[in-house]
C-alpha cells in the first residue's frame, strides 16, 4: 500500500499545481500517419538513452517545447506529457529527447528538443500500460524485484490532466489515463499462474472502471476552465480514489491476495459489468 500512496500525493499534487499550460510546440511533422488511439503508449526515450536502427523505423520530424511566457505548469513531466501528446496526434509512438534544457534565470520551464518516431519495436523502451479492452496485462511487465510481503503486486494509478484546448476564450479539457507501471509492480517467480495474472487484471480493470467514474464526475461538473479545475478537481479526484482503494482492499481481502480462486470468478464478473454500465465513458472513446 506505501507505493499506491506514494502515487495518490503524487498525482493529488498535480491536481492542486497543474493548469493550462502556454508553453509552444514548434515543428512540422514531415509525413502524414494515423494519430494514435487514447490508449495507445507512447515512449520516451531519454537524452542519454539510444534507438537501435530498424529498417521499418519512421522518423516523422524535429520538435521543441518551449517556454511561452505565461506558462504556469512547465515541469519535466508536464513538457514530457505535452511531447508524448503530439507524438500521438501525428502517429508516433516515441519521443527521443535530444536536447534538455533545466530550469534557470532566463525562465523557470523545463525546455525540450525532441524527435518522434515510428519505431517498429518499442520494447526496450516500455514503463507503463495505459488500459484498453486489447491492453492486457503479461508477467513480462512485472519488473520489478519481488518481495517477501506478497505473492505480486500491481502498481498503477489514475493520471488526470487537465489540457488547454483553446486559450483565447479559456476553455479547456480534463484528460484521465488509467496507468500500469512497469518498475514498481512485481511477482514471485514460482507464483507466477493463470489465476494470479487474471487477480491483477481485475485489478487494471477496476482502475479502468474508477476512470470511467470520474469522467462522468468531471463531466457533470462541467470542469472545463483554469478556474473550475483549480476548485473543483482534487475533491473529485479524492472522492473516487477512495471508492476505488475501497474496492481494491475489498477484491484484496476476498480473494486473500488472489490466492481463493472461486472468490476471484466473482471478482472477474463485477468488473466486467461494471465495465458494460460504464461504457459511454470508456478510455477508448
Amino acid at each position: 500500500m506505501k507505493k499506491n500512496t506514494l502515487f495518490l500525493c503524487a498525482i493529488i499534487s498535480t491536481i492542486v499545481c497543474s493548469c493550462a499550460t502556454q508553453m509552444k510546440i514548434k515543428g512540422t511533422p514531415s509525413g502524414a500517419l494515423q494519430p494514435l488511439s487514447k490508449t495507445e503508449s507512447v515512449v520516451i526515450i531519454e537524452e542519454n538513452e539510444r534507438i537501435t536502427p530498424h529498417e521499418n523505423d519512421i522518423k516523422i520530424g524535429d520538435f521543441e517545447i518551449k517556454d511561452g511566457g505565461m506558462s504556469f505548469d512547465c515541469s519535466y513531466d508536464r513538457v514530457k506529457n505535452l511531447a508524448k501528446q503530439k507524438a500521438r496526434s501525428v502517429g508516433g509512438n516515441s519521443v527521443k529527447i535530444t536536447e534538455h534544457k533545466l530550469p534557470s534565470g532566463l525562465s523557470v520551464c523545463h525546455r525540450i528538443k525532441f524527435e518522434i518516431y515510428k519505431l517498429a519495436n518499442t520494447a526496450e523502451f516500455e514503463k507503463e500500460l495505459i488500459w484498453s479492452s486489447t491492453n492486457k496485462l503479461k508477467w513480462e511487465y512485472f519488473k520489478d524485484s519481488p518481495k517477501i510481503d506478497r505473492t505480486s503486486f500491481f502498481c498503477g494509478y489514475i493520471d488526470v490532466q487537465f489540457n488547454d484546448v483553446n486559450f483565447l476564450n479559456g476553455k479547456g479539457e480534463v484528460n484521465i489515463y488509467p496507468t500500469f507501471l512497469f518498475e514498481c509492480s512485481y511477482v514471485q517467480p514460482l507464483k507466477m499462474n493463470k489465476y494470479l495474472l487474471e487477480y491483477n487484471q481485475v485489478k487494471f480493470d477496476l482502475l479502468e472502471i474508477y476512470s470511467r467514474k470520474m469522467r462522468s464526475e468531471f463531466d457533470k461538473s462541467e470542469i472545463n476552465t483554469q478556474e473550475k479545475w483549480t476548485k473543483f478537481a482534487k475533491a473529485i479526484y479524492d472522492k473516487v480514489y477512495r471508492e476505488y482503494e475501497t474496492d481494491i482492499f475489498n477484491l484484496e481481502t476476498e480473494t486473500s491476495f488472489g490466492e481463493n480462486e472461486s472468490a476471484l470468478v466473482g471478482w472477474k464478473f463485477k468488473t466486467e459489468t461494471g465495465l458494460k454500465e460504464l461504457t459511454e465513458f470508456s478510455s477508448e472513446i
